[in-house]
């Protein structure tokens, strides 16, 4: 309680309030709410109430700070960044990938569509699933934390932990073979100059081999193709903010 003096200040001039006004709509003297906003005295909870009808707050906003709306408007913005840069992509990503698959085909080239297949479209699957998630949040106030015990806090928090690790090797992983691919199809253009005909199975890989493995790229990069946009969601959704909503 020793910050809601600091936090009934904060609110107050927000609300473009005078310690009078303040004073005369609590039925009050104005010495109380400066008593109260410089730490001499703490209102009671029946006050704390009063106080927060009267600003137009939360309780939480007065004993924790009012940081809950401009989380809101920071989530809001994350939430519409991420959902449109991930529809931009898939654009682009719809757009390209006949092209690179032609291209495949022609030149027994392949590595241009796995480029958008297995390493673009992870990723913005994840993004999609991590927007979805945000915007619940911001404009739907779904929070899965909310009432809960600290138990299941915990839980969720240590989900959180153990999804932000799978996307980070899932998402390193497909790094190396995004860098990997990008060289083999860079080495098989230059070789396709010098010669009209050859083995591309001849050309060494420019990443190391335990990271590039067949096992690797098929069954983590390809489903992490569907599996990018639940483990989006749950990081968005298991993600916990610094904010009392428990």
């Amino acid at each position: 309680m020793a910050e809601v003096g600091k936090h009934i200040r904060k609110i107050r001039k927000e609300k473009n309030l005078t310690q009078d006004e303040l004073a005369e709509r609590l039925h009050c003297t104005r010495q109380t709410i400066s008593n109260y906003e410089t730490g001499k005295s703490e209102p009671d909870i029946a006050l704390l109430i009063e106080l927060a009808g009267v600003l137009g707050v939360e309780i939480n906003d007065l004993i924790y700070g009012p940081k809950k709306k401009e989380n809101k408007k920071r989530q809001k913005k994350r939430a519409v960044a991420a959902l449109v840069t991930a529809g931009v992509l898939f654009m682009i990503i719809r757009i390209l990938l006949p092209f690179a698959q032609e291209y495949g085909y022609r030149y027994f080239e392949m590595a241009p569509a796995w480029l958008l297949q297995y390493t673009l479209r992870p990723f913005v699957l994840t993004l999609l699933g991590w927007g979805i998630a945000e915007a619940g949040k911001a404009f739907a106030d779904i929070c899965i934390w909310k009432n809960r015990s600290q138990r299941t806090i915990r839980i969720i928090r240590i989900c959180y932990y153990i999804t932000a690790v799978i996307l980070t090797v899932s998402a390193v992983l497909a790094l190396c073979t995004a860098v990997d691919l990008t060289y083999v199809w860079w080495k098989t253009s230059q070789m396709r100059k010098l010669q009209e005909s050859f083995d591309s199975s001849t050309i060494s890989s420019g990443m190391p081999g335990w990271v590039v493995t067949h096992y690797v790229r098929v069954v983590v990069l390809y489903r992490l193709g569907g599996a990018g946009f639940f483990l989006g969601a749950a990081l968005g959704l298991c993600k916990l903010e610094n904010q009392p909503d428990s």
